[in-house]
């Protein structure tokens, strides 16, 4: 039986699933090892929960007027973010779309970091407060508040963590 994606636990169609691939792989830092593309995605749908910024669809959140410069300073609209073919394109190619999808469509990447952020957005021309969670220091540009009652939502719907394997014992 083949686990359950974070696109299916939270509902979303596949071109949601597309516009945040390309959403959460040009707004996050995708340097070696980095999970902030996964922060991105945990913080886009704790905005879907909550309906502010733009609504449900994640299309909408992600043109949403001052939210994403990812987004709008590239003048991205909502049909080319549900686009798989335009997602590569600007993503640099489809491994990299699929390395992003995969990561962003994976509830044991997602949990940890939906736990650490929240739904409220500052832009990092702001400064951060402190106690803002800030995924990769230095090259994240955005970061979040705590919103406990949307993290606890967020959290709910990726379900509980794969049970552990028990350490092996040597013979």
């Amino acid at each position: 039986m083949a686990p359950v994606t974070v696109a299916q636990r939270f509902g979303l169609k596949p071109e949601e699933l597309n516009a945040l691939t390309v959403l959460s792989g040009l707004e996050g830092y995708r340097g070696a090892g980095s999970m902030d593309p996964a922060a991105v995605a945990a913080s886009t749908l704790q905005r879907r929960l909550s309906g502010k910024w733009g609504g449900r669809d994640i299309r909408n959140i992600a043109t949403a007027p001052g939210q994403f410069s990812s987004i709008l300073d590239r003048g991205i609209n909502m049909s080319q973010l549900g686009d798989p073919a335009f997602g590569a394109s600007v993503l640099g190619g489809q491994s990299e779309f699929n390395r992003i999808q995969s990561m962003i469509n994976d509830p044991e990447n997602l949990r940890p970091q939906m736990a650490k952020v929240g739904e409220s957005f500052r832009a990092l021309s702001a400064g951060p407060k402190p106690g803002d969670y800030i995924p990769v220091p230095g090259k994240s540009n955005f970061y979040f508040n705590q919103n406990p009652s949307i993290v606890k939502q967020g959290l709910a719907a990726l379900g509980p963590s794969a049970p552990q394997a028990p350490p092996s014992v040597g013979s």
